[in-house]
């Protein structure tokens, strides 16, 4: 005979588990009139095969075919008529999560009026909260017993590299100008960031490009073109370039 949950509470959530699943693993069998208790800092998500049905917000909560409407058909077609279901349910820490860090692992490539092309690499900050609980669980935690933010960290930090790659080709004429454009160039990836995150049900709190240098190799160009003296002369540079070569 199954166990059934009277009481649905998630464990205590550590300081990087944004999701915890009650079961752990398999589907838990509950009874209408179980508990369910959800923190303030807390979202459940009731899930039952594969589909999320209903959140519950921070308080304590009786289950009733008021606040889960799919039960009334469930419990007269398919549990001989006993106040018995099976769901899985997911608890979404709703806190902000802070100070989390981007950086580009490889150089964004672009071009550049002084200097032909340019390649940066850049890190910053951001801080996230979860703003859809169904939709985050929904496209990004599955089925997942445990989900803590450094499973999403590649999944953000490459949406940010993407953005920002658009905001500096858009916005960006020359490397030399980056010193001036900080301030500009974090507001718009902040902004073309967070539809990007809202679409798997995060919010962008906060965001910040803390640093963009140029690569080595960037860096030489820049030092040939400073050491010539003739910083916007392009075919003075290539001329340059080539003697050097030669």
């Amino acid at each position: 005979m199954p166990r059934i949950i009277d009481v649905i509470d998630a464990p205590n959530m550590g300081a990087n588990d944004l999701v915890m699943r009650v079961p752990e693993v398999g589907s838990g069998d509950f009874k209408l009139g179980s508990q369910v208790i959800v923190r303030d800092s807390q979202n459940a998500v009731f899930y039952r095969d594969g589909k999320s049905l209903d959140v519950f917000p921070g308080g304590r909560h009786t289950i009733t075919t008021a606040n889960l409407p799919f039960l009334s058909g469930l419990l007269k077609l398919g549990t001989g008529g006993k106040d018995i279901f099976t769901a899985e349910v997911y608890f979404v820490n709703m806190r902000e999560f802070t100070d989390l860090k981007w950086g580009t692992p490889q150089p964004i490539s672009l071009r550049d009026t002084e200097l032909g092309y340019a390649r940066v690499r850049g890190f910053g900050q951001y801080t996230i909260q979860v703003a859809d609980p169904k939709r985050f669980v929904d496209q990004i935690v599955g089925t997942q017993g445990l989900y803590q933010t450094a499973q999403i960290e590649d999944y953000l930090r490459n949406a940010i590299i993407s953005k920002l790659t658009d905001v500096l080709g858009e916005n960006m004429t020359s490397i030399f100008d980056l010193p001036k454009l900080m301030d500009e160039l974090s507001a718009a990836a902040k902004a073309k960031v967070s539809d990007a995150f809202l679409a798997v049900g995060i919010a962008l709190k906060q965001f910040f490009v803390v640093s963009l240098t140029p690569t080595d190799e960037t860096a030489k160009a820049i030092d040939e073109r400073a050491s010539m003296g003739a910083i916007g002369n392009m075919d003075a540079y290539m001329k340059y370039k080539a003697a050097r070569a030669g």
